[in-house]
């Protein structure tokens, strides 16, 4: 978010508080999001989780559990949902990578491989396929990650993070297709552009 909004790079000072969960099984259940709700100091929450296969199913999950503080549409809005109570109380819900595709974040992040990257994600795919094919146990649910990962071994250095390899621009944070998910989160934390 630092290309794109005033973002420092000391956490405490950033903007928005980010809290990593134990996954979508974790923000899904019973009576999780309800506690971050009720909260009287958090006026914005936002979520965000991998679709995993099944975007309608997490979001209609999502929607049941929130019912009793937001009134959802009825879909998953393709640019992410951001509503608004009588409270002004705001809630968030990206479902990666894009709210309407099964997947998850890695599946988002290799369309943030810059064009010079491609040749080499290219041969990644081809590499992941042939290790399967020789017995690595990856399960196929997984094939976005092994495809990132792979080509994140091969970058200079290697073996670096996903965000690292944002902030250090061995993946393009400001690719057009990152856009949609940029103003979905600026809009919902009313953040201003750069």
């Amino acid at each position: 978010m630092g290309d794109h909004t005033p973002w420092p790079e000391d956490k405490h000072k950033a903007p928005v508080w980010i809290e990593i969960s134990n996954g979508a099984e974790d923000i899904l259940r019973d009576g999780f999001l309800s506690v971050y709700l009720k909260d009287p100091e958090i006026n914005t929450l936002g979520v965000m989780f991998d679709a995993d296969g099944k975007p309608p199913e997490r979001y209609t999950r999502v929607a049941t559990l929130c019912k009793p503080f937001f009134t959802f549409p009825k879909d998953l809005p393709k640019n992410g949902t951001i509503l608004e109570n009588a409270d002004h109380k705001r809630f968030g819900l990206w479902v990666m990578p894009d709210n309407s595709s099964t997947g998850d974040l890695e599946t988002f992040l290799k369309y943030l491989v810059p064009a010079v990257g491609q040749p080499a994600w290219d041969y990644a795919v081809v590499c992941v396929a042939e290790a399967k094919k020789k017995g690595c146990p990856y399960r196929d649910a997984h094939v976005a990650k092994a495809h990132l990962y792979t080509w994140l071994a091969w970058q200079d250095p290697p073996s670096q993070s996903s965000g690292r390899a944002l902030t250090k621009y061995i993946l393009d944070p400001k690719n057009s297709y990152a856009a949609d998910f940029v103003k979905w989160f600026m809009e919902l934390y009313k953040l201003p552009a750069l």
